[in-house]
């Protein structure tokens, strides 16, 4: 009976051995930490500093132009993780959010590896910074192309450039790969990479230049629709800009030329003739644009800073004072119109006075047409004639809206 009892009880040992050995070599497969690659970027620059994948990370963010200080602007940090021993893929990654803060300053603390496996490693870590109106920044990357050179872990300095209307939201979001922890604050900007992709194919629905679609709406070679432009010229005469400011001297109607004009798009410049620009007015006109109201209601909202939108003229209507200048921004969503007006402050000395005129432009909308875009001058003997842009329209120079 005890030797009964003894191989039972041994037997029981055993079993409970190999099952806690089993569970062992679970939980450590299960919770082995990632190996570490090392960093392809340096410690600090002109300093003796370690360079570790793990961080931790900081700097500070400028407006390249300025050297002023940029807060607010969103930082994401991404640790990326591949597995495997033969075969090696991707495995996940690991992010950390922050803002700057007054001076700019950012801090981004190791990361938590909550990823875990066997065969795992950490294989990069890459910063994406994001600041509306500036061109966006990653550790790794230059947007013209390349890798960059002079990412630091600690003290790193970043610098921003201003947005400049010659850039393409089309290729910048491609070029930030925004992380998920990005992508609700760069969904404004989608519109207007949308926008650029059209206005790519030819601004014909998404069919390029000189394709059209035949009768089983399969596109093929067709005719070239003969290309517009929007005429805005008749909602602010000269006459009427009289009337309210009595301004008695001469007045050139002339065109905006920083933004390209299209069948959508139309700046109109009333220059006082022989005078500075506080005598001048101005006013741009969207109409029915192929990447909708939204991305004109950003142009608005960026130009016009931090101005909450009122009713003055429609439920969406922006007032603005600054130094030397007064304007008005509405949009008309029933119209399918955006209109902002910019009046100096000689030639409208109060807000109210800018406010009329807009007024006016609003009253006004059905002048709206669209005319012919002029056609290129024909070459001269043993010249080459200039090719003419997609929308027949001058190429845009750069400005902001």
């Amino acid at each position: 009976m005890r030797e009964a009892l003894r191989a039972s009880a041994g037997a029981a040992l055993r079993g409970a051995t190999a099952a806690g050995a089993v569970v062992l070599a679970l939980a450590w497969t299960a919770g082995c930490a990632p190996l570490v690659r090392p960093a392809t970027f340096v410690g600090a620059r002109d300093q003796v500093t370690d360079a570790s994948l793990l961080g931790p990370f900081d700097g500070q963010v400028l407006d390249a132009t300025t050297g002023e200080p940029l807060s607010e602007a969103a930082i994401v940090g991404v640790w990326a993780f591949d597995r495997g021993d033969g075969f090696i893929g991707p495995h996940g990654s690991e992010t950390y959010s922050t803002t700057t803060d007054a001076a700019g300053r950012y801090r981004i603390a190791p990361p938590r590896l909550s990823v875990r496996g066997s065969a795992l490693r950490l294989v990069s870590f890459h910063i994406v910074v994001y600041k509306r109106g500036y061109l966006g920044y990653r550790s790794d990357a230059l947007y013209e192309g390349g890798s960059r050179p002079d990412f630091v872990v600690r003290h790193n300095r970043v610098e921003l450039r201003k947005w400049r209307e010659t850039d393409s939201h089309a290729d910048h979001l491609l070029f930030l790969a925004a992380p998920k922890d990005l992508r609700r604050t760069t969904l404004w900007e989608q519109d207007l990479a949308n926008l650029d992709l059209f206005r790519q194919l030819g601004g014909a629905g998404g069919v390029a230049a000189g394709q059209a679609p035949g009768p089983d709406g399969i596109t093929g070679p067709g005719p070239i629709r003969e290309p517009e432009w929007l005429d805005a010229s008749g909602l602010l005469t000269i006459d009427e800009v009289r009337t309210r400011t009595s301004y008695a001297d001469p007045l050139d109607l002339e065109d905006l030329t920083d933004l390209e004009r299209t069948d959508f798009y139309h700046g109109v410049h009333l220059q006082a003739r022989g005078r500075g620009e506080p005598w001048d007015l101005a006013y741009r006109v969207w109409r029915a644009p192929p990447g909708g109201m939204d991305p004109v209601v950003s142009t608005i909202q960026e130009t016009m800073g931090d101005v909450k939108p009122s009713a003055e003229i429609t439920p969406e209507t922006w007032l603005l004072t600054a130094e030397g200048v007064q304007a008005v921004a509405f949009v008309d969503r029933a119209a399918q119109v955006g209109v902002l007006l910019s009046c100096g402050d000689q030639q409208c000395p109060d807000i109210e006075t800018a406010i009329i005129l807009a007024k006016t432009v609003h009253r006004n909308l059905d002048r709206l047409r669209t005319i012919a875009a002029p056609k290129p001058a024909p070459a001269k003997p043993s010249e080459a004639l200039a090719p003419a842009t997609t929308g027949g329209a001058p190429q845009p120079k750069g400005g902001r809206p």
